[in-house]
């Protein structure tokens, strides 16, 4: 068995299906080069570490427009199931049939660092589960080392995920370590404090975000609208 493997949990980017919340801030467009921005840098970032990479993909769209981003020697695998949780449960024990540790990962995370990473490896060598929360209420990183459905079988998009998720992993009697917290990019305040993260900080490893975020809001501060 394989030791470690990082499942990158992504949309295909495709118009209509792709940062529709960010919208009219965004035109559609703009949202699909936004997620391809995000898929390019957070790819990068993990290819940083001596892990498998796995990415798991919606099947709204088609397969090759994440294969023109990423490249068809990539490991793709599809998302299975009806529901977000199911979809989370199915890819990590999925990948546990073949790696004693896995960690799954979203896509909106453009300032995410190999170090977020490494440390839910580490949490891992001790404990049963790992998780990260994101500032609004979620969490962007979940690893375990066996699957545990029952911690998918709560209600997603609320601002209650992370706390729901780690009172079931302490009613269930496992025990666990938490990651840093990170920025999960969603709207369009969101998007304003990406900008500014990126202007504090020239060093974080996103440059493809960064080339599409300080156009925008160059745009937005000159007169020109993003979405007009």
């Amino acid at each position: 068995m394989k030791n470690k493997a990082i499942i990158l949990f992504t949309r295909i980017p495709v118009l209509g299906e792709t940062k529709t919340r960010l919208e009219p801030f965004l035109r559609p467009q703009q949202c699909v080069e936004l997620q391809t921005a995000f898929i390019k840098d957070i790819y990068q970032t993990l290819q940083c570490l001596s892990a498998d990479i796995l990415i798991c993909y919606s099947q709204q769209g088609e397969l090759r427009i994440l294969q023109d981003i990423l490249g068809k020697d990539a490991n793709y695998i599809p998302q299975l199931g009806d529901d977000l949780g199911t979809k989370m449960h199915h890819a990590l024990a999925s990948a546990l049939k073949y790696y004693e540790k896995a960690v799954l990962i979203g896509s909106d995370l453009p300032l995410i660092e190999s170090g977020d990473i490494e440390s839910a490896f580490g949490i891992l060598e001790t404990k049963d589960i790992a998780i990260a929360p994101t500032y609004d209420g979620g969490y962007y990183l979940i690893g375990m080392k066996r699957p545990h459905r029952e911690l998918f079988q709560i209600q997603y998009s609320t601002s209650s995920v992370y706390d729901q998720t780690l009172n079931l992993i302490i009613e269930n009697g496992l025990s666990y370590g938490v990651g840093t917290v990170q920025l999960d990019i969603d709207e369009e305040g969101d998007f304003l404090e990406l900008y500014a993260a990126l202007k504090r900080d020239p060093t974080l490893p996103c440059a493809h975000t960064r080339v599409f975020v300080e156009r925008i809001l160059e745009e937005e501060m000159s007169g020109e609208h993003p979405a007009g």
